[in-house]
């Protein structure tokens, strides 16, 4: 479900896709400003919150479904693709499929995907899930939501109302259905160019090369490793997010080897390695 949150702009056009649960709370017309007033910026939230598309299972099905929400919002011309957390590897399956087409997408940027993606040794393509454990997870999904709606400084631009039970149990379902999308699937090596943008935690993932994303990306890639937790990053850190990514979209290419830089609007430091 294509979100435009910001149409005007000279810049090629940001398209960010979704984390874990299907339904982005820190990311809205706030974040969007932080980007700048020229940066047209579309957010990509999972399909059936309007209860007329289906929700998806596959990544399969939200890389077909994403690609058409962008092909008809922008059919031509340069644009950037990025993902959140596991949305990465929707973001990389789109980004491929639209060089493949010689579509100009730049660097891919990753926003803090996890370190071991969840389905890079195993497809679960069944999985054997009690009713009682259904209806615990359905519970702890919905628990979550209602969290993170009632806490004002933790989402921007609430995207379904949280006090309407329909639209509570979409969003639910969503955020179910996209986590087993996310365990069944098992990414592919990207030999393009990608930006990684990754909490303190994670960070060490993206630099032993035993780990997967050694082989995931195999192309040039950038990691810039924040000062902040993954749960702080899209919180306490938006501001320095928004300014790392205003900086990958503008930065020349660099000659490889590691560098200590500020890390934008925080005041501290980060690092940033280049491969």
């Amino acid at each position: 479900m294509l979100v435009p949150l910001q149409t005007s702009g000279s810049k090629p056009p940001l398209f960010l896709v979704h984390g874990l649960r299907g339904i982005t709370f820190s990311i809205g017309s706030r974040f969007a400003a932080m980007l700048g007033g020229d940066q047209p910026f579309y957010l990509i939230n999972a399909n059936g919150l309007d209860g007329r598309q289906p929700i998806m299972d596959y990544v399969h099905d939200m890389v077909v479904a994403y690609l058409q929400d962008i092909h008809q919002a922008r059919p031509t011309g340069p644009i950037r693709i990025s993902g959140m957390c596991p949305g990465s590897f929707v973001a990389i399956e789109i980004a491929r499929a639209l060089q493949a087409e010689g579509r100009d997408t730049g660097p891919i940027i990753l926003i803090d995907p996890p370190a071991i993606p969840i389905g890079y040794e195993k497809r679960h393509d069944t999985m054997d899930v009690s009713p009682e454990l259904e209806n615990r997870f359905y519970q702890e999904l919905r628990g979550r939501l209602l969290e993170k709606a009632s806490d004002p400084d933790g989402y921007d631009n609430l995207p379904f109302d949280p006090s309407d039970p329909k639209q509570l149990h979409l969003a639910t379902m969503i955020g179910a259905r996209t986590t087993v999308a996310f365990a069944r699937h098992i990414p592919r090596p990207f030999s393009g160019s990608a930006k990684i943008i990754v909490s303190k935690e994670r960070a060490p993932g993206f630099f032993h090369p035993h780990l997967p994303w050694h082989k995931l990306l195999s192309g040039p890639r950038a990691i810039h490793v924040t000062p902040y937790s993954h749960d702080t990053l899209f919180r306490a850190g938006r501001a320095t997010l928004a300014g790392f990514i205003k900086s990958v979209l503008e930065e020349v290419p660099t000659l490889a080897g590691q560098l200590i830089q500020p890390a934008p609007g925080s005041g501290q430091t980060s690092v940033k390695a280049v491969f």
